[in-house]
């Protein structure tokens, strides 16, 4: 077991070593819109229906009224659609959450609000007052016959018991770790690397956030984990964003495709 132990402690340190490296510059893509080739017609799908070519074309010209005779909007969706692998939708209303007290607050009433299913990924979810608080939350919706989901990730919650993540368990709530650190449990192609920093709540399908807010306790007091009286406390600046409409539907999909690779 020691034996086992030092290898596996020095693979871990070899493999950050590996990612610091690999972090040190942007690859060079200056010549990546120049080099595109002539963009195609861009699909645009509703929350009904997929636009006929001409209803989307239409859409595309109101987007360019404002903006210099350029194709360059057009060639912007077409390089996000190639990378994203989803269709440009429309119809959608987006509310920004400025920090995480608004987020939370939303994220509190999305939840509140749940009729049928409450589907929750994200990086790092603390046994701290905001992280008890969305637990005491999931359970109340469970007992209420409303379906939890829950993924969140091994390495960015290595500091959070088992036993807190028993407790949805025990209430009913469906939890997956994704990725384990023990590569003897993992489901899927295991790799150091390999993490899941989606923070994405979507309930009953018709509201999603998703942004750079973690749950913690951090979050939620605006000053990056120093007193609020400490003068060098700084606010604590991340942002979320609150979507309704058929982009929702989108991530959904992210959401059941890690579950479905990380389920045992």
């Amino acid at each position: 077991m020691k034996i086992f132990n030092f290898f596996f402690l020095f693979f871990l340190t070899v493999s950050a070593l590996i990612l610091n490296c690999g972090c040190g510059s942007l690859p060079d893509v200056s010549g990546m819109v120049a080099n595109m080739p002539p963009p195609r017609p861009t699909q645009i799908t509703t929350n009904k229906e997929l636009l006929p070519p001409e209803k989307s074309a239409s859409v595309m010209e109101q987007l360019k009224v404002s903006a210099d005779q350029t194709d360059i909007l057009q060639r912007h969706n077409a390089l996000m659609e190639s990378v994203s692998k989803v269709p440009l939708t429309t119809g959608n209303k987006v509310i920004i959450l400025i920090d995480g007290q608004a987020t939370y607050d939303a994220m509190f009433k999305a939840i509140g609000n749940a009729k049928a299913n409450i589907n929750l990924e994200t990086f790092s979810i603390e046994d701290d007052e905001a992280g008890r608080k969305f637990v005491d939350m999931l359970l109340q919706k469970r007992a209420q016959g409303v379906q939890v989901n829950l993924i969140y990730d091994s390495y960015g919650c290595a500091n959070t018991a088992d036993s807190f993540f028993q407790r949805l368990r025990d209430g009913g709530a469906q939890v997956v770790e994704f990725n384990q650190q023990n590569p003897f449990k993992s489901h899927d192609n295991w790799s150091l690397l390999h993490r899941d920093h989606r923070k994405i709540l979507i309930v009953d399908g018709k509201v999603a956030i998703t942004g750079g807010i973690n749950i913690s306790q951090v979050y939620s007091s605006r000053h990056s984990g120093k007193p609020q009286d400490d003068s060098s406390a700084m606010d604590w600046r991340d942002t979320d964003v609150q979507i309704e409409g058929p982009a929702v539907a989108e991530f959904q999909k992210l959401f059941f495709r890690s579950w479905t690779r990380n389920m045992g």
